[in-house]
C-alpha cells in the first residue's frame, strides 16, 4: 500500500464512522472462538437530539409520534442476513437512557471468514443524512483466521479502503471536500461516538493494533466531541500527505483511536 493510500485509509475510516453516524452512538463488538464461530453484540442508541426531529418530521408527515421506532425488532432481525451466512439473531432488546432511544441486538455466526460488519451502524429508515461528497454505501469489514503451529490463531481484519475518499484527481488521499464537509456539519454530529473492537476467547498474544485492554482490541473509536475540541485537528489532518505525518496526526489526537493497517491481525491462545 502506497503513502497516499495508507492517508486515505485513516481519512475514511475516521470520516465515513463520523458523517453517516451523527445521529447515534455505537458500539459493536466481534467475540471471536478459536474455531471461527463467536458472537457480534450491537448497542445503538439514536440521541435525543435526532428523536426529537424525527417526531417533527414525523408530525408534518401525518404520522403519530408515537409510531416512531428508532430501531425496531424488524430491523434487528432482518441485519443477520446482512452480516453474512449463517448468522443469527440471538437477542434483542430495547434501550432507553437518558441520551436517547435505540437497542441491543447479539448475533452468533459459526464461520467468521463469512462475515461482512459495516463500519457504520444501520442508520433507522426515519433518518436519513447525505452530503454530496459522501456514498450511501458503507464498506465492509471482512475477516479470516489462520492457525500457527504452536497452536495459536491469528484474527486478520481487513480493512478496505473506500474509493469516495480519494483524492479529486482519482490518485487517493484525503479529499478536501469531506473535511469540508465534516466541519459544515458539526452541529448535526454533535454527540457522535462510534467503537468497533474484536476480543478472543482466550488469551492475547499479540496484535498490530496499538490500541487493547486486556484481550479487547479496539479496531476503531471516534468521540466527536472530543475530537472536533481542537480547531486545530482537521487542519492538520488535510495537510497531511504521507503515511507518517497521518500517524502523527493520529497519534494523540483526542477521541480518535484508529490502526493504520489494511490488515489488522490478533493472535491468541484459544481456550481449550
Amino acid at each position: 500500500m502506497t503513502h497516499r493510500q495508507h492517508a486515505a485509509l485513516a481519512a475514511s475510516l475516521f470520516l465515513a464512522g463520523v458523517v453517516c453516524s451523527g445521529c447515534f452512538q455505537s458500539t459493536t463488538v466481534l467475540t471471536i472462538k478459536g474455531d471461527g464461530s463467536g458472537t457480534i453484540q450491537m448497542r445503538t442508541v439514536v440521541l435525543a437530539a435526532a428523536l426529537a426531529q424525527m417526531r417533527q418530521l414525523a408530525a408534518i408527515g401525518g404520522r403519530r409520534a408515537a409510531t416512531i421506532d428508532p430501531l425496531s425488532e424488524d430491523q434487528a432481525r432482518a441485519l443477520a442476513t446482512s452480516l453474512g451466512e449463517g448468522v443469527t439473531l440471538v437477542s434483542t432488546n430495547v434501550i432507553k437512557t437518558a441520551e436517547g432511544e435505540g437497542r441491543e441486538s447479539t448475533y452468533a455466526f459459526t464461520d467468521v471468514s463469512q462475515l461482512r460488519v459495516s463500519e457504520q451502524p444501520a442508520a433507522p429508515p426515519d433518518i436519513t443524512v447525505r452530503t454530496p461528497a459522501l456514498s450511501t454505501d458503507s464498506p465492509k469489514v471482512s475477516f479470516s483466521l489462520t492457525r500457527s503451529d504452536n497452536g495459536n490463531v491469528v484474527l486478520h481484519v481487513n480493512v478496505p479502503v473506500p474509493s469516495l475518499f480519494a483524492s479529486p484527481d482519482g490518485s487517493g488521499g484525503i479529499n478536501p471536500n469531506v473535511i469540508d464537509q465534516l466541519q459544515a456539519l458539526k452541529a448535526v454530529l454533535a454527540g457522535a461516538h462510534l467503537i468497533l473492537a474484536a476480543e478472543p476467547m482466550g488469551p492475547l498474544v499479540a496484535t498490530n493494533s496499538a490500541w487493547h485492554d486486556g484481550p479487547r482490541v479496539t479496531l476503531l473509536e471516534i468521540d466527536l466531541d472530543k475530537l472536533l475540541a481542537d480547531p486545530a485537528f482537521v487542519a492538520r489532518v488535510r495537510a497531511a500527505k504521507s503515511t507518517d505525518e497521518v500517524k502523527a496526526v493520529l497519534k494523540d489526537a483526542p477521541g480518535l483511536k484508529i490502526t493504520l493497517e489494511s490488515d489488522i491481525t490478533i493472535e491468541f491462545t484459544p481456550v481449550k
